[in-house]
């Protein structure tokens, strides 16, 4: 079943907003009152799957309405068009399940009188999710003069799956229809979809006019560059992560827009901005979609532990008429000692299972600056399956930690040997098995600790500067097991990684990152080259709720302060430029009550001191 594949945990589109110029339309459709008279539902493939009229789109999976799909995974709001709770138009796949053949749904409309019109532009308002086929294909409209010849027209261009799902809520495309209907005395509109088991397709507020509708001024900001390799990173291993920035813009608007001013911006949690850059376009012409520009300034993340938001802005010398396109933002998040490509697990996903073993893998690389020693000691990942092929308390995994020589490339085309999972171009460093508790359900983080092959040590020494690949396998009866994965970041760069047959650097898609996290602590605890005694001091001792940690050391230095657990588990790591004397306060008061180290390390050695933490 197609839902199997969906964890139910916790474009260039013409036009997406609700935003037209004031000319009349000449003809209107709101749905009000029920199924319009004179027009008409079928299905070509005899499958029955019809269109319906639903009068609240807040319903839900009753009384010819849709479902809404407002969970976790998908996270749509009920149909959002201008008029929907007086009436719209649904063609619910979902509910139609999985069928032998596409169904080939039609919802035709009664003849429109088009004479005396030399022009005719159509709009109206709607929202569509796919699961099999992709909507640019499959979900399209048809426009006829005679309702014998049909001429086709694109609704949902690069909506794709499993990329993309889900349509702007609503979105509203305004199409040029004069080729078939200007002059003509009738014209026959038609929304036809080709799918399968898919999600819903509403239709509200068709409108048709003799002038192009388009406003005159209206930039959009679309895809944009993240630039964090990770959507969290370790404060001692983002500092060398070097951020770079750029957009795509589009000019929706019928006229061209000058003096067009994207701006780049990273702030902390409290809204406030640490760096800024801005690129000025001196003009982009109308018809503009989806051109790519990079801002020329570079950000270099030497960050405390928090949550921060990369921001895009979009203005012009014209008033734009939809604001709301104009700004993009994304979060990431500098943590004290986890990697992470993804907030939350989302959705889940396996390649083909006539396979007989797969694998996924993200892609992590430690700072060559920091003065600490780091080994891998954690991986924690999740995943979904359905109970008629394997119970989730059933599936075992493979973990592995794969470093990634110096020398490869993987933008290159021969810059990765591909064809093993154990290829020339990585060093198998760390692994550990997996077998699922009896409590295991879809979706529970698992957590599983790395032993080093070569000592059988728990934890995994890591190279500064190196690259690493942190996968897990499936294998033998687990192969049917769906990996948790999360779509809320666009990588632009090898990110998460799939090995079927081979290994495939672009994974299941740019935005498709697997949840497979990365844990640090120290490699060791003990200062094999110890600082001076009072290069570190603790106050209070014991600590209830404030740690106070007194630094001194002779001359600037580069240093490290790490606060960790006895067994070596980081609980906050911060680099600290040319530190001398300074005196550094952290809050303990969410630590458990127990004995933790504090630990400063420079280029000159490391001093280790244990402190107690008391309830």
């Amino acid at each position: 079943m197609k839902r199997s594949t969906v964890l139910n945990f916790s474009l260039a589109l013409l036009l997406s907003a609700k935003v037209l110029s004031a000319q009349t339309p000449f003809y209107v459709q709101d749905f009000s009152g029920g199924f319009p008279a004179g027009w008409k539902t079928t299905d070509a493939s005899n499958r029955n799957v019809l269109w319906t009229w639903c009068d609240n789109p807040e319903r839900g999976q009753t009384g010819g309405c849709p479902p809404i799909f407002n969970d976790p995974v998908n996270q749509q709001k009920p149909f959002q068009a201008s008029t929907a709770k007086n009436g719209f138009m649904t063609l619910d796949s979902d509910k139609a399940g999985e069928q032998p053949v596409n169904h080939v749904s039609r919802l035709t409309s009664s003849a429109i009188n088009c004479s005396g019109r030399s022009q005719v532009f159509i709009s109206f308002e709607t929202h569509i999710g796919v699961y099999t086929v992709s909507a640019e294909t499959g979900a399209i409209l048809r426009v006829s003069n005679d309702s014998i010849n049909w001429t086709s027209f694109t609704i949902f261009p690069g909506l794709t799956p499993p990329q993309k799902r889900w349509s702007d809520n609503p979105t509203i495309p305004i199409i040029n229809i004069s080729s078939v209907a200007a002059n003509r005395p009738k014209v026959y509109l038609q929304w036809q979809w080709t799918g399968n088991y898919e999600y819903f397709w509403n239709l509200d507020d068709v409108k048709l006019y003799d002038t192009d509708p388009t406003p005159p001024h209206n930039l959009a900001i679309g895809d944009f560059f993240y630039p964090p390799s990770s959507f969290a990173q370790p404060a001692s291993q983002i500092i060398t992560d070097t951020f770079s920035f750029g957009a795509n813009l589009s000019n929706l608007g019928r006229l061209s827009q000058t003096n067009v001013i994207l701006r780049a911006a990273v702030l902390n949690d409290k809204n406030q901005e640490l760096w800024a850059d801005s690129l000025r376009i001196t003009a982009l012409a109308s018809g503009i979609r989806d051109s790519f520009f990079a801002l020329p300034g570079r950000f270099v993340p030497n960050l405390p532990v928090g949550r921060y938001t990369i921001r895009y802005t979009l203005r012009a010398d014209s008033t734009d008429l939809d604001p709301g396109n104009n700004q993009r933002e994304s979060p990431f998040v500098v943590t004290e000692f986890t990697f992470s490509k993804e907030p939350l697990p989302e959705q889940a996903y396996r390649p083909n299972t006539s396979l007989n073993e797969w694998y996924v893998a993200n892609l992590y690389a430690m700072s060559p600056l920091s003065q600490e020693a780091y080994k891998a000691q954690l991986v924690r990942f999740t995943f979904a399956t359905t109970a008629s092929e394997l119970p989730a308390k059933d599936v075992e995994a493979s973990i592995y930690l794969l470093r990634v020589k110096e020398n490869v490339n993987f933008d290159s085309p021969n810059g990765f040997d591909r064809n093993d999972f154990l290829s020339s171009s990585l060093e198998w460093v760390g692994t550990a098995a997996y077998s699922a508790p009896d409590t295991m359900a879809n979706g529970i983080m698992q957590e599983v600790e790395l032993f080093d092959i070569s000592t059988a040590n728990l934890g995994v020494p890591l190279k500064k500067g190196s690259r690493y690949l942190v996968a897990v396998g499936y294998e033998g009866n687990s192969k049917v097991t769906y990996h948790a994965f999360n779509n809320d970041v666009s990588y632009y760069f090898p990110s998460t990684f799939i090995y079927a047959d081979q290994w495939y650097t672009g994974g299941f898609g740019p935005d498709v990152n697997a949840v497979i996290r990365l844990v640090l602590s120290l490699v060791s605890t003990t200062d094999e080259k110890p600082l001076p005694d009072n290069a570190l001091r603790i106050a209070p001792t014991p600590v209830v709720d404030l740690l106070n940690l007194f630094v001194e050391l002779e001359q600037p230095t580069d240093a490290t302060l790490t606060i960790a657990e006895l067994n070596g588990r980081v609980i906050l790591m911060q680099d600290y430029p040319a530190m001398t004397t300074q005196r550094l306060s952290f809050s303990v008061a969410h630590l458990p009550a127990g004995a933790y180290l504090a630990r400063i390390a420079t280029p000159n050695g490391t001093l280790t001191k244990k402190f107690i933490v008391q309830r």
